[in-house]
């Protein structure tokens, strides 16, 4: 990777440094429409996925430019001295690189393909960015067709949440929704799932087959009312030594793959008969 810039930025108060660190609150994200992605790994793994940052800044270190010279991307790209770097990162000891990335890069239209039908995973009141990052990781490793965020949930592009996602952003289809919009795509849904303590194993009792929605909420207050009047299902992970429950992320990872486990094995099953039928 080359950089565009004519100088190394060497000063806090660089326009782009700081049009860059409003990214680090949800209001500059939402004013600019845009998000960080930070660290080697991360922007490998986007640009693997096709997606074209606005800005990429790279720290001054013979190290850091070293790590990303093999990457060449259609983007401007600028050196940043070391001591300015991390204004760009909300951690003490930053990865050497961030890129600026619009929102309009993560697709809010459906996936289809792995599964045939609805697969949506909601986030309902998850306030933990690691957790809602996690759960992103697992909608993207079970071929969610669609994550749907509630709006008193956490912003899905807190830099903790796309860390924590790991390129996730990129795999999924991604919507932030309002309450009326998120009931109204919902009620065309089948099977509605919530994990509750009194519900059915998770394993057993659920049409997963059928167009499904697994909805995850708070692990202080459940899932919001809205929702609970659409549940047509309620499911339990069962759980040893008297342990009472799981954070979201991994009670809503769990869920998902499980899911996609059984999905997969009916889709087998069937897969001779439709073949037959076709004949």
């Amino acid at each position: 990777m080359r950089s565009d810039g004519p100088e190394i930025i060497t000063s806090i108060h660089n326009p782009g440094i700081r049009q860059a660190r409003s990214l680090l609150r949800r209001k500059g994200r939402s004013g600019e429409r845009a998000f960080l992605v930070e660290g080697v790994r991360a922007v490998t793994d986007m640009l693997a996925a096709g997606i074209v940052p606005a800005l990429i800044y790279i720290r001054d270190t013979p190290v850091d430019r070293a790590l990303s010279h093999d990457l060449e991307v259609p983007c401007p790209v600028r050196l940043v001295k070391a001591e300015v770097f991390p204004r760009l990162s909300d951690v003490p000891h930053p990865q050497g690189i961030v890129a600026v990335v619009p929102m309009s890069a993560v697709t809010t239209e459906p996936r289809f393909d792995v599964w045939r039908d609805d697969f949506i995973l909601v986030a309902d009141g998850v306030r933990d960015p690691g957790n809602l990052g996690t759960l992103l990781r697992s909608a993207a490793g079970a071929g969610v067709t669609e994550v749907l965020v509630t709006p008193n949930s956490v912003d899905p592009y807190n830099p903790k949440c796309v860390r924590a996602a790991m390129g996730a952003h990129f795999l999924v289809s991604l919507r932030q929704m309002t309450w009326e919009p998120l009931v109204e795509r919902l009620s065309t849904i089948s099977v509605i799932v919530i994990a509750d303590a009194g519900g059915e194993d998770v394993a057993d009792g659920v049409a997963w087959r059928e167009p499904c929605a697994i909805i995850v909420g708070s692990e202080a207050f459940g899932p919001n009312d809205r929702l609970r009047d659409l549940a047509t299902a309620y499911v339990r992970i069962p759980l040893a030594r008297n342990l009472e429950s799981l954070n979201a992320g991994v009670a809503g990872s769990h869920m998902v793959l499980e899911a996609a486990r059984q999905r997969r094995r009916a889709a087998s099953v069937n897969e001779p008969f439709e073949r037959h039928r076709a004949r």
